[in-house]
């Protein structure tokens, strides 16, 4: 029963969810090109920063492999990451953005070698503390 009540919501709000992954695509790279902008607060610009690159790197801070929780990151806090940075902009500064991302992006995409290195430390880090704990545990390292 659970399923078809899925299907049947898929079915009748398609158009809907495929117009707001668009636009939400296009906050994305509006939110990318805004990350500079000097009628942006400081404080915004750091949020802005995070969430593109996590957006735009291709390895995720929580793989899709663990149960729920890397399903969760993308269907929940990817969007609300993204809801949160746009909702801080001020309305004309992103209304400005969103077209010139529409221009820009035209021609190809933004690189995210920033996002990926970010990502691949914390990766780093949570490795070498859980290598570091479990040498504690063993005894290996006093």
């Amino acid at each position: 029963m659970g399923v078809r009540v899925w299907i049947n919501f898929l079915k009748k709000y398609r158009e809907k969810i495929k117009s707001g992954v668009d636009e939400l695509k296009w906050d994305i790279l509006a939110l990318y090109l805004a990350r500079k902008d000097p009628r942006i607060p400081f404080r915004s610009k750091i949020l802005i920063g995070l969430a593109v690159s996590y957006l735009m790197c291709p390895i995720d801070l929580i793989p899709d492999f663990i149960p729920v929780v890397g399903q969760l990151e993308d269907l929940v806090i990817v969007p609300a990451l993204i809801g949160y940075a746009v909702k801080i902009i001020p309305p004309d500064v992103l209304r400005e953005y969103r077209e010139k991302a529409k221009v820009t992006f035209r021609e190809g995409s933004p690189s995210y070698r920033r996002g990926l290195v970010i990502i691949v430390i914390v990766w780093v880090s949570i490795l070498l503390l859980v290598v570091y704990l479990i040498g504690k545990a063993v005894g290996i390292i006093s």
